[in-house]
């Protein structure tokens, strides 16, 4: 019998089931933000919108799943001048082999996936989700989790096709590994020496993986995701700037503005308030 797909037990928890139904003029948005222990997947019914994940851009209409993993930086925005309907679902408590708890994607695969003839499938099932979570009278949470083991098995089916599992320490899995560890460490001073021990590879070959990979250096990919969550801050948050260069790792207020406007191409402050 060939190695599942998932570490097993798969007990998956649903902490969040929500339909979206909007009407023109009530764009569905949420600005730059992330889960840092859940995973949240979002199916389009009606609509569409412009949906950032992890630094990329995607176009997503009627069909289309998003995947956020644990931890990866996401914004959403739906096309304002029409309706959208979405089913959201946020939860834990699953591991695919090779990779790190509540993260469902790995490179090369997308985190938009457009279902086709498995839509009405995965409909169905995130619908009786978001039924029996809304509903005083319905099952246990065991009974919930089951049915969102078979959403993840279904959606592992088309995203993962002909993969029995992820083959231990490959080139994917070492990228992930250190982009969960950026994520979780990016506030503190890391080099490409330290990043290549969370890969048990050379300084040299972590490097060249990862840029195949992702189109830039891990050293790069850290500078970005720090530009982002400083985004996060500047829009969310009245801290001052020398406060958020801190909170993303810099001990250098102007080290962090000049690397902000080299990167995002305005100024901390032009950024906050909308220039």
């Amino acid at each position: 019998m060939s190695q599942s797909l998932f570490i097993e037990p798969l007990l998956p928890v649903v902490h969040a089931a929500t339909l979206y139904d909007l009407p023109p003029g009530e764009p569905f948005a949420y600005p730059l933000h992330n889960h840092p222990d859940l995973a949240q997947m979002l199916l389009i019914c009606n609509g569409g919108g412009t949906f950032q994940i992890d630094g990329r851009n995607y176009e997503g209409g009627p069909g289309t799943l998003l995947v956020y993993d644990s931890g990866v930086w996401h914004e959403e925005q739906s096309d304002a001048d029409k309706p959208f309907k979405a089913l959201s679902l946020t939860f834990s408590g699953f591991q695919l082999s090779g990779l790190p708890p509540s993260t469902f994607i790995a490179r090369p695969a997308s985190s938009a996936i457009a279902l086709g003839d498995r839509y009405e499938e995965l409909y169905a099932l995130m619908s009786m989700i978001v039924r029996l979570m809304d509903d005083s009278y319905a099952p246990s949470k065991i009974t919930v989790g089951h049915y969102m083991a078979i959403v993840l098995v279904e959606l592992a089916r088309i995203v993962y096709s002909g993969f029995a599992a992820y083959p231990a320490k490959n080139g994917d899995q070492m990228v992930t590994m250190v982009k969960q560890y950026i994520h979780s460490h990016y506030t503190e001073k890391l080099s490409l020496e330290e990043l290549s021990k969370v890969s048990f590879l050379s300084p040299g070959y972590t490097c060249r993986l990862f840029s195949q990979a992702e189109g830039v250096s891990p050293i790069q990919y850290l500078v970005a995701y720090r530009m982002e969550v400083a985004k996060h801050h500047l829009l969310t948050s009245d801290l001052p700037v020398y406060r958020i260069a801190e909170l993303v790792g810099y001990q250098s207020e102007t080290h962090f503005k000049n690397t902000f406007k080299r990167l995002v191409g305005l100024s901390p402050r032009q950024y906050r308030i909308g220039m």
